[in-house]
């Protein structure tokens, strides 16, 4: 029988970090098992689309048919004297729902995966990044429709089209970074959950997603400078001045501010995570 005695102490995996090594540890982790956050991603994507006659198409069809919708209500019943409104509703929608379900599925990663949580271990945030992976490729597909609509409003392209994807990339940065730091928490009490998402319900009104910058009148500058420091409005804006081809009509302070935001949050909401990760999925 072999003697335990002199072997080799056992090591903790997946111990707690300190702060400032949790950003590190995270991008260990990220670049070692880069293969699994592929394959999830691939995985996720089918999923949505499985068993349906059209597919990937539906992320094309879906958009489509809301602006046909937003066409009907707002422009042919409401009389909005602006006939691209539909396509900066759907652009809003569009991107709003990619923070708002970034920030949903990293902050139910560890809840949702209970399961797989006690039968193997892997690095935990990878649950995250592979939501909001799939996320970014699947509202990265649906801006395509914008291509048609573009043609219709007689919309050429520019290089301003090279700011879709950095809104679309900073909204889902931004999710990711608040449900990163509150995912642990999240565990600990599910009210957290809910919370946030009637915020993100709520939130939807007070983001330029019904409306856009250039809409706001100049009597309520005061107020839009209030709403400015909701960080998704600078992508959000960023996403609907591309397709234009226009500048954002927003200052660089504002743009800073927001960009600055979403980077933020996503170091904060990564430190947060890789210190109390461990602690909180012993209470899954």
């Amino acid at each position: 029988m072999p003697d335990i005695s002199h072997s080799a102490e056992l090591v903790e995996i997946n111990a707690p970090v300190s702060w400032p090594r949790g950003l590190a540890q995270m991008w260990r982790n990220l670049t070692t098992h880069h293969h699994l956050i592929n394959n999830f991603v691939r995985r996720d994507v089918r999923l949505r689309y499985r068993d349906s006659a059209l597919g990937y198409f539906w992320s094309l069809f879906e958009p489509l048919l809301l602006a046909g919708v937003y066409y009907v209500l707002f422009v042919i019943i409401a009389g909005k004297p602006e006939p691209r409104y539909p396509l900066w509703i759907i652009l809003g929608v569009m991107t709003w729902g990619l923070f708002s379900k970034s920030l949903n599925d990293a902050m139910t990663c560890l809840t949702r995966n209970e399961g797989m949580i006690k039968q193997v271990y892997f690095p935990r945030e990878l649950f995250a990044f592979t939501s909001v992976g799939s996320s970014l490729i699947i509202t990265g597909l649906s801006t395509l429709v914008a291509v048609p609509m573009m043609a219709m409003y007689g919309i050429g392209p520019s290089l301003g089209l090279l700011m879709v994807p950095v809104g679309l990339a900073l909204a889902g940065l931004f999710g990711l970074g608040v449900g990163l730091g509150l995912a642990c928490a999240n565990v600990v009490n599910r009210d957290v959950e809910f919370f946030s998402r009637f915020l993100t319900r709520a939130g939807m009104f007070m983001s330029p997603v019904m409306w856009t910058v250039a809409m706001a009148p100049k009597t309520r500058a005061p107020w839009l400078k209030y709403l400015l420091l909701n960080p998704v409005a600078v992508p959000i804006t960023m996403v609907r001045s591309g397709i234009e081809g226009k500048g954002l009509g927003i200052s660089a302070g504002f743009v800073t501010y927001s960009v600055c935001a979403c980077i933020l949050s996503f170091l904060f909401g990564a430190m947060i995570f890789k210190r109390f990760e461990a602690r909180v999925v012993k209470k899954l």
